[in-house]
């Protein structure tokens, strides 16, 4: 082996004796030893990095082998979720029994389960039974003696029938929840029903009758199961009734009849039931059944039940002794925690009997008749079971779950006890009309009895976002970017404007007195979301998981809205004194995409609520009156919001007929488009009819409307065609972003463009549908206001409505429609107005 060592030393060794290179040896012999020793660590250290990229390369392998079996594991169960055999190629078939179905102690659990009378009345309820279990249903209705049977399915889900057991059509990944369809009739779900049953049939016949169908062996683990099934073995419900025979049962007549699984039904619904228990002989028998023969099944029992009750011979309300609590009692009640809430004592149902001519005999018979059906259910046990959870539960959606199931079934409860009210009345009207005649009832629940929002901890989980984002201007920038969507009604003394910056107000205030001549000015915001202005910005409060929608307060008042801006102020000085003066917020640079961003501030003077803002403004020098009417977004204004806007323009409207220097009327919400269009075409309206601009000789008969509700509207209205030309003109003068006439139609062709989810469709209907409700209202404000100038407005609007046409015009509200058979379950008062419901935190 050759070493560098010698190489090097070679000329040294060959130039001195032998003497001296015997000496220079042992250096030598070392040199090389050395030399040998570093070759060797050079080799292990070539081994080490051989084997390090060796073990590298099998990580890689290893982890993409683990990454790849993960990968195929996901797309296993992904796979698996979506087997079973596909109908309408969009649904998998679920059968409908599960785990702990049955909760009675009778027998035949599993053909009918939950199967049971009502006392000694005509009125049964179950479950989904089998084939089979209607069979044995029939025999034990017949063994009480009765010949007829009217059998009544309250199901909003399709139901198809395979062998003799129910299965319910499920979204793919989604097997724990029936799949529902947003306003189906119990005719269009019979439709559905026989598509599923076709599609079912067409598979079986392309399978060589293989049949993959979900079961749910324990409580929300699904598992997948498969039979042959012979195509002629499918059936739908109206098929399997129509094939029912008994001996001694000479009639089955079956109803698709569904109701909400947690609000009170329909008024047509209940209708119905009524009219059934009317027009039935002593030898008919009533079956309800559900899914599970709870909730649905006996609120429809009890509607039968009480019905049947005041048809009997001499019949007489028998209510129990100790009739529930008045509010004043409730009310000196020092620990709320000691209100047994079981009893039905919230505050809504107490303000409910206090309305109510017969509030407390109702409640109370309500209440019997509700612990006589509640052999599985409990109405008011259900809700409070649901109120406690709803304050008890660790995690905040689980809360709002509950919080809002309480609301729905308190509501199921309040439309009990109206119902109860119609009955003690003896009216031979329809319940409809009878509600319809008492409209105040429809707005009780907003408020839920007196609930009021809170105003503490407002920034809780919330963050604030500045209130302009790209796409806000939709108008010429007239006075900079400071006064987003400014605009001036025609020739007369009304503005609009979206939010403006604290500088754009004073920008408006002057220009109006500058320019147009206005010294005084009126500025009336209609936000009911809280407003903070920062640093002469204005922001309003957002959720952190929602930045792109305003947290709202529907029906909320403005002492309450005020009351939550306070607060908000002063947890936001707290929080950036905390942060050393940096002002955390939201902004959007870009349309739907969101930044947080800090700015430095002097929280004890830059942090400002609206009336701060203004309050500044004449202390600049301004004549501005700001006022404050919170009006939900995208709805109908409500008719005590058209009464403050009379209240507080009508006597500046008359002081100032003919004189030339008028006061200004600005309206603002977020964006000035919707709510402040609204507004501005009421108070044009108003403004002319006080002011005589708005003649009769200008208001012809001759305008026609393209809905049918509006033509029904002007032919009830004594000065109609005039109501209607009013309204059509204000809408027109006033449409620089938003025609609220024209938008109706807009937003309902969107909810029919082909493609679009259910959900969305909804979505748009109900807005098409509160678009057209906020038209009638402009027609009836219209008229309102051409009756009663005359007199001072004497009478207030939201009187005039409940009493000029008796309950003409709430039937007419509680019945809009386009004609098309799926606007049906948006068409009532009673849910539409759930949208202005306050949307409380507690239940009380």
């Amino acid at each position: 082996m050759t070493s560098r060592a010698l190489e090097l030393a070679a000329p040294l060794v060959a130039a001195i004796d032998a003497d001296a290179a015997a000496l220079l040896q042992p250096l030598l012999d070392h040199a090389v030893a050395l030399e040998a020793r570093a070759g060797d660590l050079e080799e292990q250290l070539e081994r080490l990095r051989m084997q390090l990229q060796r073990s590298t390369a099998a990580a890689v392998i290893q982890a993409g082998y683990k990454g790849k079996i993960e990968r195929e594991k996901i797309k296993s169960e992904l796979s698996f979720l979506e087997q079973g055999t596909r109908v309408l190629n969009k649904y998998v078939l679920k059968r409908d029994r599960f785990p702990n179905c049955h909760q009675l102690p009778t027998l035949l659990g599993d053909s009918a389960p939950n199967f049971r009378r009502l006392k000694e009345t005509p009125f049964y309820g179950g479950a989904q039974p089998t084939e089979e279990g209607f069979h044995h249903i029939l025999d034990r209705v017949a063994a009480d003696g009765f010949r007829k049977v009217v059998w009544i399915n309250l199901r909003e889900e399709a139901v198809v029938f395979v062998k003799g057991v129910s299965y319910t059509a499920r979204a793919r990944a989604k097997l724990n929840e029936n799949d529902l369809v947003p306003g189906l009739t119990g005719h269009t779900i019979q439709v559905l029903e026989a598509s599923l049953k076709n599609s079912l049939v067409e598979q079986l016949e392309l399978r060589g009758g293989q049949f993959e169908y979900w079961h749910e062996p324990t409580p929300l683990l699904n598992e997948l199961a498969a039979a042959t099934i012979d195509p002629t073995e499918v059936h739908t419900l109206p098929e399997l009734m129509a094939g029912l025979r008994h001996e001694t049962i000479t009639e089955v007549v079956y109803h698709r009849t569904p109701i909400d699984r947690e609000n009170f039904p329909e008024q047509g619904v209940v209708e119905a039931l009524v009219d059934m228990v009317q027009r039935a002989d002593p030898h008919t028998a009533f079956v309800f059944n559900c899914q599970m023969g709870r909730g649905r099944t006996t609120t429809a029992m009890t509607v039968a039940y009480l019905k049947w009750s005041v048809m009997q011979p001499d019949s007489t309300v028998l209510v129990p002794d100790g009739l529930p609590m008045t509010r004043q009692h409730r009310s000196l009640t020092i620990d709320p925690s000691t209100i047994d809430y079981a009893l039905g004592t919230f505050k809504v149902i107490l303000a409910l009997c206090e309305t109510l001519d017969q509030g407390l005999q109702a409640k109370a018979w309500i209440d019997s008749a509700i612990d006589d059906c509640a052999a599985l259910y409990n109405l008011r046990t259900v809700i409070e079971d649901a109120r406690q959870r709803s304050v008890s539960e660790a995690k905040p959606a689980k809360r709002s779950f509950y919080l809002h199931r309480a609301c729905r079934l308190l509501e199921r409860y309040f439309y009990l006890i109206v119902f109860g009210q119609y009955l003690l009345d003896a009216h031979v009207t329809s319940f409809s009309s009878w509600l319809q005649l008492h409209p105040a009832l429809f707005r009780l629940l907003d408020d839920l009895g007196g609930a009021t929002y809170p105003s503490r901890k407002v920034l809780h989980n919330n963050i604030l976002k500045f209130d302009h984002f790209p796409g806000l201007s939709r108008l010429p920038l007239v006075l900079g970017p400071n006064v987003p969507n400014y605009r001036q009604l025609g020739g007369v003394p009304l503005f609009g404007t979206a939010q403006c910056l604290e500088q754009g107000i004073e920008d408006v205030l002057l220009h109006l007195r500058e320019n147009h001549g206005h010294g005084r000015v009126i500025w009336i915001n209609l936000r009911e979301e809280a407003v903070l202005y920062v640093a002469g910005k204005p922001y309003a409060i957002r959720k952190r998981d929602d930045a792109f929608h305003n947290v709202e307060y529907p029906g909320i008042e403005v002492d309450e809205i005020q009351a939550i801006e306070a607060t908000l102020k002063m947890e936001l000085i707290a929080k950036v004194h905390a942060a050393n003066g940096l002002f955390m917020h939201l902004c959007e640079p870009q349309p739907l995409i969101t930044e947080e961003r800090f700015d430095a501030i002097v929280p004890d003077t830059d942090v400002r609520t609206l009336e701060e803002v203004y309050a500044a403004a004449r202390a600049g020098g301004f004549d501005v009156r700001y006022a404050r009417i919170p009006v939900s977004d995208e709805t109908a204004p409500e008719e005590k919001d058209l009464d403050d806007l009379v209240r507080l323009l009508m006597p500046i409207f008359t002081a100032e007929r003919g004189a030339m220097d008028a006061t200004a009327v600005v309206c603002n919400c977020q964006m000035g488009r919707g709510r402040t269009t609204t507004a501005l075409v009421c108070i044009y309206m108003l403004r002319a009819v006080v002011a005589g601009t708005a003649t009769t000789d200008s208001l012809g008969a001759g305008h026609a409307s393209r809905y049918h509700n509006i033509d029904d509207l002007v032919r009830l209205l004594d000065n109609g065609p005039a109501s209607l030309a009013l309204a059509d003109e204000a809408i027109d003068t006033a449409d620089h972003i938003q025609n609220l006439r024209e938008c109706i139609d807009q937003c309902r062709e969107m909810a029919y463009e082909v493609g679009l989810p259910a959900a969305k469709q909804d979505y748009f209907m109900q807005r098409a549908m509160n678009y057209l409700e906020r038209y009638v209202y402009l027609v009836c404000f219209a008229s309102y206001v051409l009756e009663e100038h005359a007199s001072g407005f004497r009478v207030l609007f939201v009187n005039w409505m409940r009493s000029r046409y008796g309950g003409a015009l709430y039937a007419l509200l509680d019945n809009l429609g386009f004609g098309a058979e799926g606007d049906a379950h948006v068409s009532s008062l009673r849910w539409r107005w759930r949208r202005k419901r306050k949307l409380v935190n507690r239940l009380e």
